[in-house]
């Protein structure tokens, strides 16, 4: 047998009982140690596949041995067996968590227990002799370690409290690392079925570059049905020196980290390491607020915002505005003849109608507002981010235009119109109703268009006029 295998035990009948087990059953390579101290020494400079040791000794006591050794990663994949006497109570809580593989009684026969070493042994066990896995030489590197694990750690589960707020914990990681190693680039990814989010810091790709870059360090990666993009992103097709971490919560992989031309890469992997867990945890709690976010602010059935998110969105618009000054619109849309679809060809092609309205809806405000749906068949835009009226107007008839031109699943579909800039009203919802009262207009003279008020509210009919003229 190659394992090489370290005895641990204060008893010198033990250690030879132990040994001569272990010689018969065919293990070349023994060492032995007499207390925990020295078994911690031993195993840092010897690196043992295996480790049998007392649970009972004076000053380390085998729990504690389990412990240290489990903290260092050379020791992960390590086996380790706790022999345990008559008076030995431990409880099963700290037994669960000590990181041994198997405990085992004194109390048994020798044949006895020579058949359980015998399968113990059997186990594919082994540790790192990877030097990059190894960076301590003594006992008190093992505390030191120890140490500096747990502050790492509780650095990081400290940013949970601040879970709500996904951007703010994200940059604080990313401060975090910085202490560590410096990076051209820096990226992190996060993953849920309701929503893909990439924070990027550097990495000069472009967004869609990144998103297949980062997918493809996932083994089985899960395609989200919507996708967020934070900061700035370039136009690079490739980026030399792309290194990835991939986050794990309990098997599932939930986010990764990436970043190139780390200045401290020796640190940085050691830090990653040493705080996965925590990571992991961070960034599950993170994809847990996200989750529920989403359920609060999403219509269910076509992915926008639903009603209550939009007249959040837009109160919050309209007090932006007031205060600097600034004009915004808002567009209400609404599919002609809906009612004829869901009773002709049924609720459920009814359905697809309303999620593909909303794809065309989405698509088109990206980048210049927020899209959502109003209730039933009614769908809102509200328009912030647009230099003139005559792009407001583009913009509604390319949407009309798409929605007229695409085959839906049962056949041609339009929609009417109203948009209004928020100019000259008091509050968001005089603003709505204008919106929505010029879709009743577009709805009572000839439906497939859309009516335009781009003038103080006393004015509607009168700029409803003018356009129709001009059209």
């Amino acid at each position: 047998m190659d394992k090489k295998v370290l005895i641990v035990d204060d008893s010198k009948f033990w250690r030879m009982v132990l040994q001569s087990i272990l010689e018969k059953l065919g293990v070349n390579q023994i060492i032995v140690a007499e207390d925990g101290t020295k078994g911690i020494e031993i195993a840092l400079k010897e690196l043992p596949d295996v480790i049998i040791t007392d649970y009972n000794m004076p000053g380390i006591s085998g729990l504690q041995m389990c412990l240290y050794l489990r903290s260092i990663p050379a020791f992960k994949n390590a086996g380790i067996a706790v022999l345990t006497g008559s008076d030995d109570v431990i409880n099963e809580f700290w037994a669960e968590h000590s990181g041994a593989n198997k405990f085992i009684s004194k109390l048994l026969s020798k044949d006895v227990l020579e058949k359980e070493l015998e399968r113990f042994l059997s186990g594919d066990y082994a540790s790192s002799k990877s030097k990059e896995m190894f960076y301590v030489t003594s006992i008190y590197d093992v505390l030191e370690q120890k140490m500096r694990t747990e502050i790492l750690n509780r650095e990081i589960l400290s940013l949970i409290q601040f879970a709500r707020d996904e951007l703010y914990v994200i940059q604080q990681l990313k401060n975090f690392l910085e202490f560590f190693s410096r990076f051209t680039g820096l990226a992190f990814l996060l993953l849920s079925p309701v929503e893909g989010r990439i924070y990027n810091f550097g990495l000069p790709l472009s967004k869609m570059i990144s998103k297949e870059k980062l997918l493809g360090s996932f083994e089985r990666p899960l395609e989200p049905s919507n996708w967020s993009y934070f900061g700035n992103f370039g136009s690079e097709f490739k980026v030399d020196g792309l290194e990835t971490v991939v986050i794990k919560y309990q098997e599932s992989e939930i986010g990764l980290i990436a970043y190139t031309n780390p200045t401290d890469r020796w640190s940085l992997n050691k830090v990653l390491n040493e705080a996965n867990e925590s990571i992991s945890l961070l960034f599950n709690t993170l994809n847990i607020f996200r989750e529920l976010k989403v359920a609060s602010t999403v219509d269910g059935l076509t992915g926008l915002f639903n009603k209550k998110e939009l007249l959040r969105f837009l109160e919050e618009t309209h007090n932006l505005a007031k205060i600097n000054k600034t004009i915004y619109y808002v567009a209400m849309f609404d599919i002609d003849n809906f009612k004829k679809v869901n009773d002709t060809y049924g609720h459920l092609v009814g359905d697809e109608v309303l999620k593909g309205l909303a794809a065309i809806l989405k698509e088109e405000i990206a980048g210049k507002g927020i899209a959502g749906r109003y209730g039933g068949e009614e769908f809102c835009l509200i328009i912030t981010k647009v230099s003139n009226t005559d792009e407001v107007v583009d913009l509604i008839e390319k949407i009309l235009a798409r929605v007229r031109n695409t085959q839906f699943p049962h056949g041609k579909c339009t929609i009417s119109c109203g948009v209004v800039s928020s100019e000259g009203y008091e509050s968001p919802t005089e603003v709505l109703k204008a919106a929505d009262d010029l879709l009743y207009i577009s709805k009572k003279t000839g439906k497939d268009k859309a009516s335009y008020m781009f003038l103080p509210k006393n004015n509607v009919l009168l700029s409803q006029a003018q356009h129709q003229e001009q059209t």
